[in-house]
């Protein structure tokens, strides 16, 4: 594979992956107007931060594969690990959030209605975001982006996170324990606290 053929499948990678990112934030945004549950917005925020970072993605794939000039006499490769450690950054300011909201949940009391079908909305979600994070590392692996790499990387997060929030709303919904909602946002967000930090 030349590298015209690598670039070219670096962009189709980071736009599938913000497209997807869009729908995904949508879908789980859905699911949180409908439930009131602030463990899956705390899904939701997550997705906020794919997009983001997938535009930086895009950008820096962009950017990198300029040629070397005057005022970058080796390329301009470096800014891939800018955009690995932008992502993480992002993550960290995700997670804080989410648990700022879990604890106001906490404080106030949370209000919880139809979760029977944002655990539908997130499950379809989770398995779009596994399908699409083992993508992204494939072909960041064959094409040597590790802006990829890093971005398939938290999408399988975000995949992993979608099965613990479905996981802890079921349980939710059998024993009509409300308050287990906020407490498993803060355990989803110091999951994502812990990706962030990996990440930068």
């Amino acid at each position: 594979m030349n590298r015209i053929e690598q670039l070219n499948l670096r962009k189709k990678a980071a736009i599938i992956s913000m497209t997807f990112g869009i729908g995904m934030f949508i879908t789980k945004m859905t699911a949180y107007f409908i439930t009131g549950s602030v463990a899956i917005f705390s899904d939701a925020a997550e997705s906020v931060v794919h997009v983001a970072a997938t535009g930086m993605a895009l950008f820096s794939i962009i950017l990198s594969s300029k040629p070397a000039d005057e005022t970058h006499l080796y390329g301009h490769g470096n800014v891939e690990y800018f955009s690995a450690g932008v992502e993480g950054f992002l993550i960290v300011l995700a997670a804080g959030f989410i648990i700022y909201q879990a604890i106001l949940d906490i404080i106030a009391g949370p209000t919880l209605e139809s979760l029977s079908i944002g655990v539908i909305f997130i499950s379809a979600a989770g398995a779009v975001n596994l399908a699409l994070g083992y993508y992204l590392i494939r072909t960041g692996k064959k094409t040597n982006s590790l802006t990829l790499v890093a971005d398939g990387k938290h999408v399988l997060t975000d995949a992993v996170t979608s099965i613990g929030v479905i996981v802890g709303i079921t349980l939710v919904i059998i024993t009509d324990f409300v308050l287990l909602d906020p407490i498993l946002a803060i355990i989803v967000a110091l999951n994502i606290l812990f990706t962030g930090y990996k990440l930068m």
